[in-house]
């Protein structure tokens, strides 16, 4: 059984999303230091995440996309993007999400990520499958590729890859949502370039209970414990069903 409640990190993902849906459509965002955006309700989510596990799991270590992190060479250690895809919650796009991870001994144990626009949450414990709400989810079962087919991209990519595609790319502005579309079976894959730790945590829990491979771009298994001390991706990853992960690697090339 695991070592967490998983339907109270789901009701505190929840009351992460409503408290950002007050702000959403009425957003003042400044830039940081890295060009990127922030809001009021990024710093306030996080704050109300970090409180929660404090109270409940003091003996976690805590990383976030606003606080950094603190002590992390604890068993578990939350990592915590109180909005993903700020990008899309400034400008009223729907695709934004609260992603809380949790890492055991270095490697993806529980993810939730709640869509509040949409109300759909996804997740995954130690113990499990992984759900889209209460109903079970798995990544693509197809061996071919067509046009209607679609893999999720960073809104650059363009600029950084070479995609020799049949299907569609598109950009959801969000990389927990990337990994969310492809462990519901809806997108077949995504490329990510740039992360942090605190972008895929989350992510990578829920895609492993859904079926689905992450590797470099390379070919590299995704190395999580170097995630955790250089909290940054070294090369671009794809994810994808494990008989599609070599045809997606092949179909894309950095310029």
């Amino acid at each position: 059984m695991s070592a967490i409640n998983i339907a109270e990190v789901r009701a505190w993902a929840r009351e992460a999303g409503a408290h950002a849906r007050r702000y959403f459509n009425n957003v003042t965002a400044e830039r940081k230091a890295d060009r990127s955006w922030v809001t009021r309700a990024d710093v306030e989510i996080e704050e109300l995440l970090r409180e929660r596990i404090n109270t409940r799991y003091p003996d976690h270590g805590v990383i976030g996309e606003e606080q950094g992190g603190g002590v992390l060479d604890s068993d578990y250690v939350w990592c915590l993007d109180p909005i993903d895809g700020t990008g899309a919650f400034v400008a009223g796009l729907a695709t934004w999400c609260v992603s809380i991870g949790v890492l055991r001994r270095g490697e993806p144990y529980l993810g939730v990520i709640y869509l509040p626009i949409l109300d759909d949450c996804y997740w995954a414990d130690a113990d499990g499958p992984a759900f889209r709400n209460e109903q079970r989810i798995v990544v693509s079962d197809t061996t071919t590729i067509d046009s209607n087919d679609w893999i999720s991209v960073a809104s650059n990519a363009h600029r950084q890859f070479r995609i020799d595609f049949p299907g569609k790319t598109r950009g959801l502005s969000s990389i927990a949502a990337d990994c969310c579309y492809v462990a519901r079976g809806s997108s077949i894959g995504a490329l990510i370039s740039r992360a942090n730790l605190w972008d895929l945590a989350a992510g990578l829990a829920i895609l492993r209970a859904a079926g689905a491979v992450v590797v470099g771009l390379s070919g590299a298994p995704l190395a999580v414990t170097e995630l955790l001390q250089r909290r940054k991706l070294t090369e671009p990853i794809v994810i994808a069903p494990p008989q599609l992960i070599a045809t997606l690697r092949a179909e894309i090339t950095r310029r």
